[in-house]
């Protein structure tokens, strides 16, 4: 197995469990704002999944994101605020946020096809490539596994925790 074949996996499970983990959300989960500073689970997982189309897109590719070619963020996004800053404006950016569940899975489900095309098309060497990022410099492979790989997981253990606040089941095993 090769670094490509590697990363390409992990993300694929990353997805793949991801996917587990939302496919039975109702939008009354979607919409439940937590109390405390969690955020809502529609706008948790609407950044888990436009995160990656930007990191792939827009980030590594220099391409504009699907979720703003496409149209996504408006058929996704029912209660879009602006953009966030940071602090206490994002979070109250975040709590705000409401999607239209159907068409995030849609989404979701594009982002995840365009990110394995993608991955599919990539050498060994270019995971190598060094970029300039907002945290220093990251070959894109480290890239893909920080802001791809670690960041679906992380916000994966995050919507399955906040579906256990509801008295659903997060993880599906």
């Amino acid at each position: 197995m090769n670094t490509v074949e590697l990363v390409s996996y992990a993300l694929d499970n990353a997805l793949n469990v991801f996917n587990l983990v939302v496919v039975d959300l109702t939008q009354e989960q979607a919409d439940w704002t937590p109390p405390g500073l969690a955020n809502p689970i529609g706008a948790t997982y609407w950044h888990t999944i436009s995160s990656l189309d930007d990191l792939v897109h827009r980030w590594i590719s220099g391409q504009e994101a699907l979720y703003l070619k496409d149209g996504w963020q408006e058929r996704v996004l029912i209660v879009a605020p602006p953009e966030p800053g940071h602090g206490e404006d994002y979070l109250a950016t975040m709590q705000a946020m409401r999607v239209d569940l159907a068409g995030l899975h849609q989404y979701t489900q594009v982002v995840a096809e365009a990110v394995r095309r993608w991955l599919a098309s990539l050498t060994p060497e270019e995971l190598d490539r060094e970029m300039d990022t907002f945290v220093g410099t990251l070959t894109v492979g480290a890239l893909l596994e920080r802001f791809g790989v670690w960041h679906v997981t992380a916000h994966c253990g995050e919507i399955s925790a906040l579906k256990g606040c509801l008295g659903a089941k997060g993880y599906p095993f």
